[in-house]
């Protein structure tokens, strides 16, 4: 008889405003943050980029990104119980108010106005990223499985150094590195501003939106957190949230981890251009 899937359990059962790191902005770094059946169940079923690709219509390249979202797990009779689970509860009002409890206070201080231009941040009504819409909810959450393909030709960084797009108020890394991936890099780099003047470059993303990131003779990097299994890296957004990929070696191997994020209608910051 096929066995129940492990409960799941929130990625930050157990996590205080003891674990916050502010150095060289607010964000938590959590070794094991699952359960080892947990971690190990959604693991052995997570889908490849040639999956993802298929199943949304995108052609692999080298060391891209493919986002498998909640809409895309849920629907999928394919997915596993767990994930569904997983994705159902990491994009809930629950999952929302836990993210509160730790950094509510690191965002009113970083974004001043934010409750301002919102409302108060516990009240905000939850919704799930394509599922509801801002007609009736005010932020939107997601989480969505996420791949970066093999390093084809030469060895590259997916993204260099760049802030989130500013109608967001959170983001989060579940990384799932799996235990025979020998390439090196594809760490997350943080980083601070050399200058009081920064110069953001614009690019539209594949979802018609636009992305914010600055070259590196602004920035200089401050710390790595290393791509290893079963680590969750989480921050607010704001405009010194700045962070990238290191560059990968060449490897057939997929860069794998879970996507975290909470949209909003409208942009909280504004960016020098």
């Amino acid at each position: 008889m096929p066995q129940n899937p492990p409960a799941v359990r929130s990625l930050l059962a157990g996590v205080t405003k003891d674990d916050i790191r502010r150095d060289p902005f607010p964000h938590i770094v959590i070794s094991d943050a699952l359960p080892q059946e947990l971690y190990d169940a959604l693991a052995a079923t997570m889908p490849t980029a040639e999956y993802i690709g298929e199943k949304i219509g995108k052609k692999i390249t080298s060391n891209e990104r493919y986002n498998y979202m909640s809409e895309h797990v849920l629907g999928d009779p394919a997915m596993a119980q767990v994930w569904k689970e997983f994705v159902t509860y990491h994009s809930s009002p629950e999952f929302y108010a836990e993210f509160l409890d730790l950094f509510h206070e690191d965002l009113v201080a970083n974004l001043p106005q934010v409750e301002q231009q919102t409302g108060a941040l516990r009240d905000l009504r939850v919704g799930r990223r394509n599922r509801d819409s801002f007609d009736t909810h005010d932020i939107l959450m997601d989480c969505t499985a996420v791949i970066n393909s093999a390093v084809t030709g030469r060895p590259s960084a997916y993204r260099g150094p760049h802030v989130d797009k500013p109608y967001k108020l959170f983001g989060g890394l579940f990384y799932m590195r799996l235990a025979e991936d020998d390439a090196v890099g594809g760490d997350l780099v943080l980083y601070k501003y050399r200058s009081d003047d920064p110069k953001f470059r614009t690019s539209a993303s594949e979802y018609g939106d636009s992305r914010f990131d600055i070259d590196p003779e602004y920035v200089e990097e401050v710390t790595t957190v290393p791509y290893r299994a079963n680590t969750l890296v989480m921050y607010p957004i704001n405009p010194l949230a700045l962070h990238g990929v290191s560059v990968r070696s060449l490897t057939d191997h997929q860069r794998r981890f879970i996507a975290l994020v909470g949209d909003l209608q409208h942009h909280l910051f504004d960016l020098a251009i």
